[in-house]
């Protein structure tokens, strides 16, 4: 009876030490761009641009210029639009995460540009 109280307490202790672990993900990484436009204007063409990639609009607040996306791909890829009136026009910058680890900037990129064509503000 000793014997398997012992047991029981090391595997119980081993247990509880290993389920203590836990692990935290790395800040999302972002890629700005500054546009001419008004923000509204920024904050419609977004959600048009990732509607038709195929994006679904989780959550869109028009007041906080803050949009949440996610395409349903293996892994999905949740994408964060935010936005913010600067004096030179508006700020947008995206973030995101794909199986719950940072999406590199870079992935991005293609977004803004689409954006920009949107707009009318390619170079």
């Amino acid at each position: 009876m000793r014997r398997l109280l012992s047991v029981l307490f090391v595997v119980s202790c081993v247990v509880l030490s290993v389920s203590g672990c836990a692990t935290t993900s790395a800040p999302p990484q972002t890629r700005a761009l500054v546009v001419e436009a008004e923000p509204s204007t920024a904050l419609e063409a977004g959600v048009a641009m990732l509607t038709a990639r195929g994006f679904v609009i989780r959550r869109a607040d028009v007041d906080l210029g803050d949009v949440e996306a996610v395409l349903a791909v293996r892994p999905t890829l949740d994408v964060r639009y935010r936005l913010e009136a600067i004096e030179q026009g508006t700020r947008i910058t995206l973030s995101g995460q794909r199986g719950g680890q940072p999406v590199p900037p870079y992935v991005f990129d293609t977004l803004l540009i689409d954006i920009q064509e949107r707009l009318g503000e390619l170079p």
